[in-house]
């Protein structure tokens, strides 16, 4: 992994251009604004210092070529949330574009590449995206909240699925949406899958948006039903933030429910047929936003069999489906 800085001083910090940039467009009376669209029970640590997301975009767009991966690193740790996200969303444009950044001369310099890939016949762009999935997979107890999951997990993570575990996904999809099929994926998905942490959920639920369009559609529907099964098969089950059971699942169901929809903009019939057969295991508010864009009266027969829950919905969140 990358030398990390633990404890990074003013002086320090002040070296990145980036983090100069941002904490120049900091404007507390937004902040207040920015905290409505998250509920406080769910980051009761979080700063908010008033950001918009189209700042922090516009930062790193003009920035990200002089930003150190360390710099992007330390925005990761920020406990300011703006920070935070942009950190994400740094990361993001380094996958999706490597050569925007300086931040290697030998990709095997700054993350080490695992044994497999490097044995394959990966471009040196596929093998810097590679580290930066690496990058993020061990921090994802930074990505912790639900927009700094919705603007990176998919352009990420899903896309490293696609580009690195082709075989598993076929092997994953032909065993079946099991508990034991999980053994097929890639251990760090397996991970994310097996998680108890809210967020880390969230993520392998969002990181399915990037398999919708392509062959490998039917391993989001597998992931969600195994989801789906899992929850119904322990009605008080739970997920953790920062280790404490957490009450409500809102923001898991309403994600199984996300990727659903958007599955079934490819393919209608193929969503309705999932409802028919598991409608009445899932909760309503992943029914509910499963048929957004069906008829009320189609909508309707699902949502009356699906399962009312137990947990107490939180707050209404409106997923960031990023462009």
């Amino acid at each position: 992994m990358p030398t990390l800085r633990s404890k990074v001083t003013k002086q320090i910090a002040a070296s990145s251009s980036l983090l100069r940039c941002l904490e120049g467009l900091v404007k507390p009376s937004y902040a207040k604004q920015a905290e409505k669209f998250v509920h406080r029970s769910y980051c009761p640590h979080d700063i908010f210092v008033g950001i918009r997301v189209p700042q922090c975009r516009e930062a790193v767009k003009t920035h990200l070529a002089a930003t150190t991966l360390n710099d992007v690193v330390d925005l990761l740790h920020d406990a300011r949330h703006e920070m935070r996200l942009t950190g994400f969303i740094a990361l993001t444009e380094a996958f999706l574009r490597p050569t925007t950044t300086s931040w290697w001369s030998d990709t095997e310099d700054v993350v080490p590449v695992d044994d497999h890939i490097k044995q394959l016949d990966y471009s040196a762009d596929d093998l810097r995206r590679h580290a930066i999935a690496k990058i993020y997979l061990a921090n994802t107890s930074h990505c912790n909240n639900w927009d700094l999951v919705d603007a990176s997990a998919h352009k990420i993570l899903g896309e490293h699925l696609i580009r690195f575990h082709v075989a598993d996904l076929a092997s994953f999809v032909l065993a079946g949406p099991t508990a034991e099929a999980i053994d097929l994926l890639p251990a760090w998905y397996q991970r994310l899958l097996r998680s108890n942490d809210l967020w880390e959920t969230r993520i392998s639920i969002v990181l399915l948006l990037k398999l919708l369009p392509t062959e490998h559609y039917h391993v989001a529907y597998a992931v969600c039903l195994y989801h789906i099964n899992k929850f119904h098969a322990d009605p008080l089950l739970r997920c953790t933030i920062r280790g404490v059971p957490f009450e409500s699942l809102d923001l898991i169901h309403k994600a199984l429910g996300w990727v659903l929809r958007e599955a079934g903009k490819h393919d209608p019939a193929r969503l309705t047929q999932f409802l028919h057969e598991h409608a009445s295991k899932a909760f309503k508010t992943t029914v509910r936003y499963a048929t957004e864009h069906m008829t009320r009266p189609k909508a309707k027969r699902f949502l009356d069999v699906a399962q009312r829950g137990v947990g107490g919905s939180v707050v209404v969140v409106a997923p960031l489906l990023e462009e």
